[in-house]
């Protein structure tokens, strides 16, 4: 068995598609080509890769970083980086659009020769646009829902035009609409509404935050918020958290560090969603843990809460503080005890 074949086989055991890599870097494309068209399975894929509107329709699905990388990649005859693992780039990019290969520590990334002719096609009509308006909507439409539970369209519109170089046009709006399948969002009566999240069920938070002010962290805060996975994190909450994985590997729990994070990740969350007072029995005993409602609300006054708009009662506090901040009477506390501010905060 010569070299290149040995190299194949075991990218092949992979289950990556593979070219030859002498071949690529010897510019011997078309035996490069050759060995994909005859890949087991591949022979549709190939054919339907090399169709204009199959490879756009594909590039407009992809994730930024993918996106991002496959135009990097595009634009050279291949990419070298260093420390990637194979696995990483086993997804749609890697299967469909670029090509790796792995020798020793380092990864070549390699675009086929039709694919990038078809994109040196597509990077000169409307799609880079239509990409960029439609990642720009779809990342700050899921942190949106994330800080505020529920937004009004308007209310949204205003967001992208403070933080991003996009607007909400009518090829926006329909970008959203599209894209609000209720996974992460959806979009009905005007309103972009947190998975899960019905018009009816968002009314009481427009309502408690009716004359607050809308907390709006600069550009690349606002976008890690729409992570699903992130929260603020603050001192209190992760001395929780690490209290937590104690009593959990006390216990003998192999999962104690994962368990715990789950722990503050599920608390932070439920506090997001509160309007008041609410018992948070059950989930101490969903997670074993000693009750302590006491530590809750403390933790409470640091979060951001959908019922204000974002933000923290301790940021609204010290705004009413200082005269900055004049709550409606009748309206729910700033505090997000859930009682009315004239029998709460403003009943001194």
């Amino acid at each position: 068995m010569d070299k290149m074949e040995e190299l194949n086989r075991s990218l092949a055991d992979t289950g990556e598609p593979v070219f030859a890599l002498a071949a690529i870097l010897e510019r011997r494309g078309k035996a490069a080509r050759d060995r994909l068209k005859q890949l087991t399975g591949a022979q549709n894929l190939y054919a339907w890769l090399t169709d204009a509107a199959n490879v756009s329709m594909l590039l407009m699905a992809l994730p930024p970083a993918d996106f991002s990388l496959f135009t990097k990649a595009a634009e050279a005859p291949f990419i070298k980086e260093k420390d990637v693992f194979l696995p990483l780039h086993s997804g749609l990019i890697g299967f469909c659009l670029l090509q790796p290969y792995q020798v020793k520590d380092e990864l070549y990334l390699v675009v086929p020769t039709e694919i990038r002719s078809l994109w040196r096609e597509l990077k000169n009509t409307d799609l880079p646009r239509r990409k960029h308006l439609r990642d720009t909507v779809d990342a700050y439409a899921q942190a949106a829902v994330k800080l505020y539970g529920v937004l009004s369209l308007e209310d949204f519109g205003e967001m992208l035009r403070l933080r991003s170089d996009v607007r909400l046009t009518k090829e926006a709006e329909a970008m959203l609409r599209e894209l609000g399948d209720g996974t992460y969002y959806s979009v009905e009566e005007g309103l972009l509404l947190h998975r899960g999240l019905s018009p009816e069920d968002a009314r009481p938070y427009l309502e408690a935050r009716e004359g607050l002010p809308r907390y709006l962290p600069v550009h690349e805060k606002l976008l890690r918020l729409g992570d699903g996975d992130y929260y603020d994190v603050f001192h209190d909450l992760e001395l929780w958290r690490l209290e937590a994985e104690e009593h959990y590997r006390a216990e003998g729990d192999e999962e104690a560090e994962e368990k715990a994070t789950a722990f503050a990740d599920t608390l932070y969350a439920v506090l997001t969603m509160e309007l008041g007072r609410e018992d948070h029995g059950p989930l101490f005993e969903q997670f074993g843990l000693p009750r302590d409602e006491e530590r809750v609300e403390k933790i409470k006054r640091q979060a951001r809460l959908w019922c204000l708009g974002g933000n923290t009662p301790a940021e609204l506090l010290a705004e009413y503080a200082e005269g900055k901040l004049k709550p409606r009477v009748n309206g729910p506390c700033i505090c997000g005890s859930g009682k009315k501010f004239k029998k709460c905060h403003g009943a001194g």
